[in-house]
């Protein structure tokens, strides 16, 4: 087997590094104040987690992405060992939990009416809704909630190999649901006793797993399903922490924070309910940046790593739907009863361009693991490396290096790495040639 978990998936480069400060300095609220109350590697679960439940929490909220819209649903995927901290995740589970209380109480309402209606064939049974299913449910009940979810369905999992027992049985394979819903081409499926048809389905994923639960999930890096992932890795242990009740920097029990958030993201959410939509868009100069962002990502694999590229395609799908996120939490006194064209600001833009830039070196990094041979490169390397003529001085090198934003010191670090992996070659005292990868 290719994929053999820790020890294969750290062999790109070992990621202690954390999502860059600058993607935190203008979140716009809850998700500010939420990730605060947090450091390090718990910082980065909950901001990804957090994005990840949100997205299935704005209901009517589109935008216009090449030929078609797009609603903000996101599959986020965290990967790490064992007692590594990854169930910081949990915290976000809080910010729709109000919204899957009340479709519950709902259900539970009017199940109760139906009792006692007299004449039950002239009504029809209410249909549970549910807002948040587990990884543990069967093909046609996946369906089933998919079809009835009136809007977006959340999937939060924190063991991803419930998901993937479930994949493997006949009765509970679901996969061309997820592929497909992630840009909302119309499912069906057909049993002997049911037919069902989903037009324009919406569905988020949030999962979490060890890095040998990845490959049952999705079986090769081919597979459509692996392109749809945001993934965040991380290969650490956490040590002993202070387990000792803490509270917020204000105050209040980190609990009563995300309860509080997820009662106002409940309340936007009933207002999204009643409207018929809300445009999320960008002006001319803001898809310029847009598009040039993700065009570097992009052909900084066309040479040597092409088969790379459908990721990154998928990647500014993720992107455009940061953007619509941060939009819509910047927006979030601004909704209400008439339909709405809300504008991105450039901060939410260069916060969710940063972000992915960061992601993209974490697909890259499960991509990689896929494979026996694997070079130590991360996305800021390769592209260095293709400014970089075939034959060049240290000196040119940096300059490089410093335009790109990275430190000489660590550039010189890389040469050396770079001649261990047999990337380039050292030709003589301050001299390089770049070696076919």
């Amino acid at each position: 087997m290719i994929f053999e978990g820790l020890s294969k998936i750290t062999e790109t480069t070992s990621f202690k590094n954390y999502i860059p400060n600058k993607v935190f300095m203008n979140l716009p609220e809850p998700l500010n104040q939420l990730a605060s109350q947090f450091s390090d590697r718990e910082k980065d679960i909950v901001l990804i987690s957090s994005l990840g439940v949100l997205s299935a929490c704005f209901p009517n909220v589109k935008g216009r992405y090449k030929d078609g819209n797009l609603s903000p649903n996101l599959y986020t995927f965290i990967i790490a060992p064992p007692a590594s901290g990854k169930g910081a995740m949990n915290w976000s589970k809080l910010l729709i939990h109000p919204i899957h209380k009340a479709k519950q109480e709902d259900y539970k309402r009017k199940l109760q009416e139906y009792s006692r209606t007299q004449d039950r064939e002239a009504n029809d049974k209410p249909q549970r809704i549910s807002k948040v299913i587990p990884g543990n449910v069967s093909s046609s009940k996946f369906y089933h909630h998919l079809k009835h979810s009136e809007d977006s369905m959340l999937m939060f999992e924190t063991e991803a190999d419930s998901l993937s027992n479930m994949l493997k049985q006949d009765w509970g394979d679901f996969s061309d649901l997820m592929r497909k819903a992630f840009h909302h081409e119309t499912c069906s499926i057909s049993r002997s006793d049911r037919f069902y048809e989903i037009d324009e389905p919406k569905l988020s994923l949030v999962l979490s797993g060890t890095p040998n639960q990845l490959q049952p999930l999705v079986a090769s890096k081919e597979n459509g399903l692996f392109s749809r992932f945001i993934y965040y890795f991380f290969d650490e242990v956490e040590g002993w922490k202070d387990v000792s009740p803490r509270n917020s920097r204000g105050g209040q029990s980190i609990e009563s924070l995300f309860k509080e958030a997820g009662e106002s993201i409940k309340d936007l959410y009933d207002r999204l309910m009643k409207l018929e939509s809300i445009d999320i868009v960008m002006n001319e100069l803001q898809w310029k940046r847009f598009n040039s962002e993700m065009k570097l990502i992009n052909n900084t694999f066309l040479n040597d790593k092409s088969d790379f590229i459908s990721i990154t395609k998928r990647l500014g799908v993720m992107a455009f739907r940061l953007i619509m996120i941060l939009t819509m939490l910047r927006n979030i006194s601004r909704v209400q009863v008439d339909s709405l064209v809300l504008g991105v600001e450039n901060s939410d833009l260069e916060t969710a361009l940063s972000l992915i830039k960061y992601l993209t070196d974490h697909s890259l990094k499960v991509y990689d693991s896929y494979s026996n041979e694997v070079k130590k490169l991360t996305v800021l390397d390769r592209q260095i490396l293709a400014e970089l003529p075939v034959t060049f001085k240290r000196g040119e090198g940096v300059d490089v290096a410093r335009k790109l934003e990275m430190s000489e010191r660590t550039f010189a670090d890389r040469l050396n790495s770079w001649q261990d992996e047999k990337i380039l070659e050292k030709l003589k005292q301050g001299e390089y040639r770049k070696l076919p990868i």
